[in-house]
């Protein structure tokens, strides 16, 4: 298992490569380009065309919003202590804040799913939030399983791996019940890592959105890497990325571990592969990973902006 004196060793070093170049800490940021082929083209009209446009179902009550300040330069990073919780954890009352987000097929948390997943599109008119499908919502070919030979096409909000056959309203079910059912997991494992969910909307939307994309061991993973990386001295979406690229690397006992783990993105690394992309494996997964977490925090500067809007 690795820890901070690890990750210093090894930035301070300079180490690249598939390894080594996986671990470094401070380098690795937006050095390379890469999109999955189904989000290539999202701001295209093909990628918007004929969806429904409804309101979004918003919470109840107004939700724990954090900023997303820039990371320090690595000349400034100083080794810090995990945080602390400054109150007992509560899940009921945590599940009362965060079960409205996935109530609904237009719910906030579903729709942040959808946008990464380049299934909505979201915008403000009028000073409300409105989602439209956009036509990957109705279907389209799963990229990362092609990497084992998977021909699998999803439909709705998110990755339902074709278990809806077609079906849209049942896709729009099969996704509502596989994020509610984990979310006490999810809630669980951020605060055992130090990071409290009342407080930190983005750290609960993506490790959602991480199950929905990958094996349920990266996300229960990513609540303690990303307690590392702000340890480190990431924060925002530098941590949140870099978070969910090291929940990847696992050692033979399944352990986070940057170390001697192995990436187990294959999917992602199979994109890159059949796109001759020259990146490291670390790189091929950080960009998809960054794509993602940037399209889930514009879902919440939007949910602020018309919160903010409304209130004055």
């Amino acid at each position: 298992m690795f820890d901070w004196v690890w990750l210093s060793r090894v930035a301070g070093l300079g180490l690249v490569g598939t390894a080594a170049g996986s671990a470094l800490f401070f380098g690795i940021l937006g050095r390379t380009v890469f999109l999955e082929p189904n989000t290539r083209h999202l701001n295209s009209e093909a990628a918007i065309a004929p969806g429904k446009t409804q309101a979004v179902t918003l919470p109840p009550q107004p939700l724990p919003l954090l900023t997303l300040p820039k990371s320090p330069p690595a000349s400034e990073v100083s080794q810090k202590s995990l945080p602390v919780l400054s109150r007992p954890f509560d899940l009921k009352q945590s599940l009362s804040t965060y079960q409205p987000l996935f109530a609904a097929p237009t719910s906030l948390g579903m729709v942040a799913i959808g946008v990464a997943e380049g299934n909505y599109r979201l915008f403000i008119e009028n000073g409300n939030l409105y989602v439209q499908q956009t036509r990957f919502y109705f279907g389209h070919t799963d990229p990362g399983n092609l990497s084992w030979g998977d021909v699998v096409t999803n439909y709705g909000p998110c990755s339902d791996q074709g278990r809806s056959k077609g079906d849209i309203t049942l896709a729009e079910q099969l996704c509502l019940e596989r994020s509610r059912s984990r979310l006490p997991t999810h809630l669980v494992d951020l605060n055992a890592a130090g990071i409290d969910p009342e407080r930190d909307l983005e750290a609960l939307l993506n490790v959602a959105d991480l199950y929905n994309q990958a094996m349920p061991i990266h996300s229960r993973h990513f609540p303690h890497a990303l307690a590392i990386a702000k340890k480190g001295g990431l924060k925002g979406i530098d941590a949140l990325a870099w978070a969910r690229t090291a929940s990847f690397y696992l050692n033979v006992n399944n352990e986070l571990d940057l170390e001697t783990g192995s990436n187990k993105a294959t999917g992602l690394l199979g994109i890159c592969a059949r796109e001759n992309l020259p990146i490291t494996e670390w790189d091929c997964v950080y960009k998809d990973q960054l794509r993602r977490v940037k399209a889930i925090a514009s879902v919440v500067d939007k949910y602020r902006q018309m919160y903010q809007s409304n209130t004055n």
